[in-house]
């Protein structure tokens, strides 16, 4: 990481070197599609978001540069010695660590992985911001599809989230905090009730520090730690533990599209079957699941007409 003096403005700008490859542009489309307008913006070299830590309210933008295999970050935060955090989480969400050359060599053994990994290289998982704020996406996001979970996640930080000002075109407010969704009021939003008492109980338990969203549980404590949640099932934990726990190898199985990237045309596997012959995938089990969502997603946008 190359850190520069803090600019008159106080942003801080700095660079994160990646190994190639490194397939950005679909990190970008995954971040962008999922997007929580007023909260994250996202452009076709870049991502920006509002974030909140340590009771203070900052953001960052992300700038992506392939020649160099850099990510030139600027971050404007009041407070400098939460500076190694803010990039850790930056360098989480953006899956910089990874060795894709290694895990596209492990992935391409699989023939029927092969010609995906040779047509996707350099996939990453895409990490977060917060724990909470995937979490209750993910909550929202059963049994529901990715832009109606959206709507809804848009909803709920539009009217929690607190105001926030600077000159990224689109960032608007920060993401409510698990204190200030305990008691709110989410009736009204097109939200099922379950769904409402599952992020209440998130909230709470968070805040009472029964879970931890933040990498302080392992995937093989968090998962039935937080399935025992009403409303809260394997597919969101896993789903949690992919983009928070940053677990390369968490996995859901029950996908409906996973189950059906992986069968024959026209068939779906059951979730037991899809993570049967998930175990030859392991411990990149994530990355398939990002290659079969990307994969899955191009040859239906180019099946012929």
């Amino acid at each position: 990481m190359n850190r520069n003096q803090p600019k008159n403005d106080g942003t801080i700008e700095l660079s994160l070197s990646y190994r190639p490859p490194f397939d950005w542009k679909a990190m970008l489309d995954f971040l962008a599609y999922r997007a929580i307008p007023g909260v994250e913006a996202v452009t076709e070299h870049s991502y920006a978001r509002t974030f909140r830590l340590a009771g203070l309210a900052g953001h960052f933008q992300a700038f992506f540069e392939p020649r160099s295999h850099n990510i030139r970050v600027c971050v404007s935060y009041g407070e400098t010695r939460h500076l190694d955090r803010i990039i850790e989480r930056i360098r989480a969400l953006f899956d910089v660590r990874a060795d894709s050359a290694q895990i596209d060599e492990f992935l391409v053994q699989d023939s029927q992985l092969a010609p995906m990994v040779r047509r996707f290289p350099g996939l990453r998982v895409p990490g977060c911001w917060s724990g909470f704020e995937v979490a209750v996406r993910a909550i929202l996001g059963q049994q529901v599809t990715v832009k109606a979970a959206s709507t809804l996640v848009a909803r709920v930080a539009g009217h929690y989230g607190e105001a926030y000002e600077c000159d990224v075109e689109g960032l608007n407010y920060t993401f409510p905090e698990p204190a200030q969704l305990v008691l709110a009021d989410l009736d009204g939003m097109g939200i099922v009730g379950a769904r409402i008492a599952a992020i209440r109980v998130v909230a709470e338990q968070l805040e009472r520090g029964e879970l931890d969203i933040g990498g302080g549980m392992d995937t093989e404590t968090f998962v039935p730690a937080i399935c025992k949640i009403k409303g809260v099932g394997e597919w969101t934990a896993q789903y949690i533990a992919m983009r928070a726990l940053s677990d390369p190898n968490a996995f859901p199985h029950s996908d409906l599209i996973l189950r059906r990237a992986v069968a024959e045309p026209g068939d779906t596997l059951t979730p037991s079957a899809l993570r049967q012959r998930a175990e030859s995938w392991q411990p990149w089990r994530a990355y398939c699941a990002i290659l079969l969502w990307k994969n899955y997603s191009f040859e239906q946008f180019n099946k012929p007409t």
